[in-house]
């Protein structure tokens, strides 16, 4: 079995900052040739404000992304370009359904090249997205965006949350590959010390999810911001029947009908997590689904954890020992109650102001129309189209020790 236990960096995953590079993202192209998207970017709240995003997309010279010369350049133009496909598509209503050659052929070039579906997901929202100019320390004191689709501070909390607890977490990944090989090994010391470090930080990235509520109204994320993380899936009603439309120099099209919106789902390290511990998900699909968007390396990596034992199976194999059942339990009782505080949040973010909005909605119609029948309950959908509740209710029911 040792000999199957991947080296986490041979797929770029640091031993301390784990899916997030060591190398802090790129604030600018190091190549002038890609200046006019770094003029643009830096101008996107304001374009989108003013409702210039459409103008100042044509006047986008055509540029290539073959003189794009490294990872990290590639995580730039993504981000960039990802921010400005959006911004093109939901900074106007009824949506703008096309995405013009000038930003599609370079955006889809380097969606390939990173292995990412063409549509703004985790990565780009979160983990490429965040620099720290004045202290060079993950602080949300100094943190800064690198784009930005209002330019408000509690838009930068929202990504810079999720990098926080990616950082606390980061080692985690290494030590976790680790423990695993210990286990083959039979060193039973080993693998208690990784569980009860994982613990640890489990507790701590719950506490950094916290830090949204002072920094991100509820209402401005509900109405203002949410609306720009859609993708092409179950848009219809929204005026994008036929999802993003990619407009390619050649004349053809690309549909991205059912591509998802960024989402916390995406993020490689909470499934990591599942797998090494040996969290048995009732609905693998949403899961899988998640996969398609994230970083090419780091999808390869899971597939390759997903073939290794769990810790949970050593575990379990070891069924006298109390002390490592109860380690182990300890890291999934953090789990679930890092997925119990998600779920309240989601609950301010999302389900509060969509409440309020139904109730708005029904007082509307009864001025109109008089009693009688209403719609029912929103069927409130996350970003990945599920049912948003009951998905991550199910989620954290399913993350359950040995003393359940």
């Amino acid at each position: 079995m040792v000999d199957r236990v991947p080296d986490p960096a041979h797929f770029g995953i640091s031993p301390e900052y784990g899916f997030l590079s060591p190398q802090a993202p790129l604030t600018a192209f190091d190549n002038p040739y890609y200046e006019p998207w770094d003029n643009i970017n830096s101008q996107l709240s304001t374009l989108i404000s003013s409702g210039r995003v459409g103008e100042a997309v044509e006047k986008i010279p055509f540029l290539k992304a073959d003189r794009l010369n490294s990872e990290l350049e590639y995580r730039r133009a993504y981000v960039v370009l990802a921010f400005l496909v959006h911004a093109h598509v939901w900074s106007q209503k009824p949506p703008n359904e096309h995405i013009p050659p000038q930003i599609a052929d370079p955006f889809l070039e380097v969606c390939n090249y990173l292995r990412l579906e063409p549509v703004l997901s985790y990565a780009g929202l979160c983990s490429w997205n965040w620099t720290v100019p004045k202290t060079g320390t993950l602080d949300l004191r100094y943190m800064e965006t690198l784009s930005s689709f209002t330019g408000f501070r509690g838009e930068a909390a929202f990504y810079h949350v999720p990098v926080l607890i990616e950082r606390e977490g980061g080692s985690l990944v290494h030590l976790l590959i680790d423990a695993v090989r210990a286990a083959a090994d039979g060193s039973r010391t080993t693998v208690l010390a990784a569980l009860e470090m994982t613990a640890e930080r489990l507790a701590r990235m719950g506490e950094h999810l916290a830090k949204m509520y002072s920094r991100l109204d509820s209402r401005f994320f509900y109405h203002e911001l949410r609306p720009f993380f859609a993708g092409g899936k179950g848009m219809k009603e929204k005026g994008l029947p036929r999802g993003m439309v990619f407009q390619r120099s050649n004349g053809s099209e690309l549909l991205c009908k059912f591509t998802i919106g960024g989402s916390a789902a995406q993020s490689s390290l909470f499934h990591f997590l599942d797998s090494i511990l040996g969290v048995a998900h009732s609905d693998h699909s949403v899961f899988k689904e998640m996969r398609a968007y994230m970083p090419g390396a780091h999808r390869d990596f899971l597939e390759e954890v997903a073939k290794l034992p769990s810790l949970r199976v050593y575990v379990e194999e070891q069924s006298s020992d109390l002390e490592l059942r109860e380690a182990h339990d300890e890291c999934l009782t953090r789990l679930r109650a890092w997925r119990g505080k998600h779920i309240a949040m989601v609950s301010k973010y999302i389900v509060q102001p969509a409440r309020e909005m139904e109730r708005a909605a029904v007082v509307d119609k009864l001025e109109v129309d008089g009693p009688g029948e209403t719609d029912k309950e929103w069927d409130l959908q996350g970003t990945g189209g599920s049912a948003l509740i009951p998905f991550l209710r199910q989620a954290r029911d399913d993350t359950v020790g040995f003393a359940a």
